[in-house]
Order: C-alpha cells, then sequence, then structure tokens
C-alpha cells in the first residue's frame, strides 16, 4: 500500500498559485478601449447638441441627453459631472475645433496674409451651416442672456482667440503692405461680420432665402486685403416660395 502524503504537502498541492479554492486563476476585468471611450464620449456631446437645439439650455436635461445617447445616467456623469460641463463640450467640437486649427495652421513661403485666410479658413466657412457652427452661435445667443456663464464660455474658448489670431494676422498685413484696409487693425472683428450675418439669416432671420457664409467671407477678404475670391458667385439668392 502506497502511503498518502501528509496533509500539509497534500494541501499545498491542491492550492491554486493564486490561493484561489475554485482551482480558477482570477482576471482582473478589463476597462474600455481608448477607441470605445472616445467614441462612447463623442455619442455624449452629439445627443447633448440635438437635446439643446430641441429645448434648449434651460429645459434640456442630462437625463434626456443619456436617452439620447442609449446610455444611463451613470455612465453619463463618468464622462460630465455638469449639463454645463456638457455644453462646453459641445462648444469644443462644433466651434472652437475651427479657431484651433486656424491657430495650428501654419503659412506657407511667399503666401499672403489674405491667400492664406482663403485657403486656411474660407473651406471651414463653406460648412459653417452643415458643422453645427452656426446652430451652436445661435443656442449661445438665444441662452446667454438667462445664462451668462454660457457666453462668457463662448467668449473665453471661441471668439477671442479667434479675434487675437485675425489682430495678429493684420499687423502681419501691414508689416508687408498688404493690409487694404488699415481700421482692420482696431477692428479685426470686421472679419468675422459677414460670418455672424449669415449665421442668423440662415438659422433665424430668413432660413428660406439663405446666405453663402463662404463667399460672404471671401469678400470681405478681398475688400480687406485686396484678394480675389477663390470662388465664384453661385449668383443671385431665390426668393421664398409662398410669399
Amino acid at each position: 500500500m502506497t502511503a498518502r502524503p501528509p496533509a500539509a504537502a497534500q494541501s499545498r498541492t491542491c492550492a491554486t498559485p493564486t490561493g484561489d479554492a475554485g482551482g480558477t486563476r482570477r482576471r482582473t476585468p478589463r476597462g474600455p478601449s481608448p477607441q470605445k471611450t472616445e467614441a462612447t464620449r463623442l455619442s455624449i456631446i452629439d445627443a447633448a447638441f440635438a437635446e439643446f437645439l430641441e429645448h434648449g439650455y434651460a429645459r434640456g436635461t442630462t437625463a434626456s441627453v443619456a436617452r439620447r445617447a442609449g446610455l444611463s445616467k451613470v455612465t453619463l456623469f463618468r464622462y460630465f459631472d455638469t449639463k454645463e460641463a456638457l455644453f462646453e463640450a459641445v462648444m469644443q467640437r462644433h466651434i472652437a475645433s475651427a479657431t484651433l486649427a486656424l491657430q495650428s495652421s501654419p503659412m506657407q513661403d511667399n503666401e499672403s496674409v489674405g491667400a492664406f485666410l482663403l485657403r486656411a479658413v474660407a473651406p471651414a466657412m463653406d460648412v459653417i451651416d452643415s458643422s453645427g457652427r452656426s446652430a451652436t452661435a445661435r443656442l449661445v445667443i438665444a441662452e446667454g442672456l438667462e445664462f451668462p456663464q454660457l457666453a462668457q464660455m463662448y467668449r473665453r474658448t471661441a471668439h477671442e482667440p479667434l479675434v487675437a489670431r485675425i489682430r495678429g494676422l493684420a499687423e502681419l498685413a501691414q508689416s508687408r503692405g498688404e493690409l487694404k484696409e488699415p481700421a482692420l487693425l482696431d477692428y479685426p472683428e470686421l472679419l468675422l461680420g459677414p460670418l455672424w450675418l449669415a449665421m442668423m439669416n440662415n438659422t433665424v432671420l430668413h432660413p428660406q432665402m439663405p446666405l453663402d457664409a463662404g463667399l460672404l467671407f471671401r469678400l470681405q477678404v478681398g475688400l480687406l486685403f485686396g484678394s480675389a475670391p477663390q470662388r465664384s458667385p453661385s449668383g443671385r439668392r431665390k426668393a421664398a416660395s409662398g410669399g
């Protein structure tokens, strides 16, 4: 008869490396991939954008945003802990990203300031409506009086950096002898005036007769810098039917 091993040895033989009584190694659960995390974040921002456009900032709720995104409120709050943080994310996605692109876009060798604006900025103006930028700006105007922190957020993240960049470009153009209208040095907002007109016209005043924001921007660049537009006018706007 074979002698049984001592009890202590038998216990050591049966024990798992992790000490788990069931004999299986426990695994640490993996978190979501960075790609999935970013996709979830963007889905929340898009849901918030739709919610704020439909109901406004005051009546929009985080619960409704979570439902639109197909998530629980608990999951939503892991990404954005307040409604204000959600609104700021909407602005970063639809507005501030365009400003950052202008700030980071380098000028090419021997490129005039006017040509740079036509190349680097005008394409973004062509899609100012479809990209959601005009709708976001309209939302800020509509809610800014009741919630001044939203207007301040817009000014800080989008408007002031853009104005500062335009002022710097105007000074550069002046030093090169390229600036046709020196008033731009004191009022860099002149370059943005047609954009605000187009955004308000297309979303509030007269959406049935939209203005071409990209073309207006190109024409304004021509007036301020003497650079000819790269795109021909698409013709007169068609009158709205039905009066």
